[in-house]
């Protein structure tokens, strides 16, 4: 009795020996994870394409692949092909791909699908070692990390990095406009006050007379010129009007400015 028990010990430890052919994801890696996510209407829609290899001759039995939990239809596709049958465990997928006949050894493709509401964050979390992760959003890459270690989480919002941007520059370009409307107010008032002291200075009695003496002066001297024919008619005629019209603009003022007082 004593030897039959032995060797049933024996052939339990033997049997326990033995290498196991089920694999799993240990000694993996996801050499490339590229995320690409675009926006609909109502929804984010997700698409990732993991490319994954290791080393051993080891066939796939189970292959576990993270989706964030608040996904809505979701597929999952290896070496484009849906797997044999996937089991959830929150937000762990294990998918059976054993009758697919997969070495650790090959290059394989998991090709992952799904949607998420537009308020909600995009998480990510890594089963295994990555060599390289990328995001695009909108066709524009909003993420990069590499030799990502298992159980690395990141998570992103979406809708804020566009949406802070796009504030960035409505403020940027409503400070410009402030800060424009506020040069040509001063532009204005400084115009207008030189204006105005202008005014005041060609309005003065003293210049008012300087002006009418040296228009009198003009015209005695244009038409002393056009008798002595350095100048033509066309020229002296109107010469004569400008200057004229100008004097007589003087002596007005200067008729008003001696009536005002």
């Amino acid at each position: 009795m004593k030897r039959v028990i032995i060797c049933l010990l024996i052939c339990i430890a033997t049997t326990m020996a033995l290498p196991v052919t089920i694999a799993s994801d240990e000694g993996m890696i996801t050499q490339n994870h590229q995320i690409t996510i675009s926006t609909g209407e109502d929804l984010v829609s997700i698409n990732e394409v993991l490319t994954i290899k290791g080393e051993s001759n080891e066939s796939y039995n189970i292959l576990t692949v993270w989706v964030q939990s608040l996904a809505k239809d979701v597929n999952i596709y290896v070496n484009s092909k849906v797997p044999d049958s996937i089991e959830q465990n929150g937000s762990e997928y294990n998918c059976n791909i054993s009758s697919f006949g997969i070495k650790k050894m090959d290059y394989i493709q998991v090709t992952i699908s799904y949607n998420l509401d537009k308020d909600e964050e995009f998480i990510k979390t890594v089963v295994r070692s990555t060599d390289i992760i990328s995001v695009t959003f909108n066709q524009k890459k909003i993420f990069s990390e590499t030799n990502l270690a298992p159980g690395t989480t990141f998570n992103l919002k979406l809708y804020e990095t566009t949406e802070t941007s796009l504030y960035l520059y409505i403020t940027v370009f409503i400070i410009m406009i402030i800060i424009l409307i506020i040069v040509f107010a001063m532009y204005t008032l400084r115009k207008q006050k030189s204006a105005k002291m202008k005014d005041i200075a060609s309005g003065s009695e003293e210049l008012l007379n300087t002006k009418k003496t040296l228009l009198m002066s003009l015209l005695k001297e244009i038409e002393k010129q056009h008798r002595a024919n350095q100048i033509s008619d066309d020229t002296y005629h109107k010469l004569k009007e400008r200057y004229k019209q100008e004097a007589i603009e003087a002596m007005k003022r200067l008729e008003d400015m001696k009536s005002k007082i």
